[in-house]
């Protein structure tokens, strides 16, 4: 069933769990996400960066993914990841998701909050919920370890944010970044806490892929409700396609092609539904 980021986060704090999110942007990454979770009767959200759809993917991918949604036993949510303006939130309303990102996490408090209130604004009226970020997620390859830091979430900022834009959803900044890390991640735990006692709003962490999983758990434990996943979904199917390439010959069909691909992004999208413990939650 079709549903909002609202709705499937719903109980996630008071039953200390999360929802995974997994960044697709074709019919086998989408298919993976969606089979698996359909066998690990876990509650899901597929979500669409809209950088990813330049080469014009979006038209063949939102039918797909509605219509699977749709006749699917288990909820579903389709979320845009990181809309970088509100004329994008339309777009992606006006396409029925049932989810949206304004992300302007590298403006100033005051104008994070105009901006993300318009789009609050805008979403709540079509009934759709609206995820936003405070503080700021960096890049694990291009910012430091005291950049991403320096852009950590105030928990004081926090309830201000929330009172004043309305969320449904919250992404913090806590020590993780997009990408591959140059080193490794150390979740600041504690300022995780002090952020969820400031709060009822579901809390987000991006940048999920790739963070050891004693501190996801641990970020589950201390309010994380959503885990955002793009880059180990996509070293799946890129190790899976190099198997298939070394493995097959050339004149393989399109479905031998992709059977390593499905495996082994299935087994990724099957741990992380794990290690969030909302398998069996549908």
């Amino acid at each position: 069933m079709l549903v909002t980021l609202k709705e499937i986060l719903s109980d996630t704090r008071k039953n200390k769990y999360a929802v995974p999110a997994f960044d697709v942007n074709n019919l086998e990454t989408f298919k993976a996400v969606i089979e698996t979770a359909q066998e690990e009767k876990s509650p899901v959200i597929a979500m669409v960066l809209d950088t990813d759809m330049k080469c014009g993917n979006l038209r063949y991918l939102v039918p797909m993914m509605k219509e699977a949604a749709s006749n699917s036993a288990i909820p579903v949510c389709i979320h845009l990841d990181h809309g970088a303006d509100i004329d994008t939130v339309a777009r992606y309303i006006a396409l029925g998701f049932t989810s949206v990102m304004l992300d302007a996490s590298t403006l100033p408090l005051s104008e994070n909050i105009h901006r993300t209130s318009q789009a609050v604004k805008f979403a709540h009226a079509a009934g759709i919920s609206v995820e936003a970020e405070l503080g700021h997620v960096g890049v694990g390859l291009s910012d430091s370890n005291e950049d991403i830091e320096n852009l950590f979430t105030v928990p004081s900022e926090v309830e201000e944010f929330v009172a004043k834009t309305g969320v449904d959803a919250l992404a913090v900044a806590i020590g993780t970044a997009h990408g591959p890390y140059r080193g490794q991640p150390r979740l600041d735990i504690d300022r995780l806490k002090d952020i969820a006692k400031t709060t009822d709003t579901p809390l987000v962490l991006h940048g999920g892929s790739l963070t050891p999983d004693d501190q996801i758990k641990a970020a589950i434990q201390a309010g994380i409700s959503k885990l955002n996943i793009a880059t180990e979904l996509r070293i799946a199917l890129y190790r899976g396609l190099k198997f298939s390439v070394s493995e097959l010959p050339e004149h393989a069909s399109l479905h031998e092609i992709y059977e390593k691909p499905m495996e082994m992004m299935k087994q990724l999208v099957r741990e992380k539904i794990r290690l969030c413990g909302s398998q069996n939650r549908a």
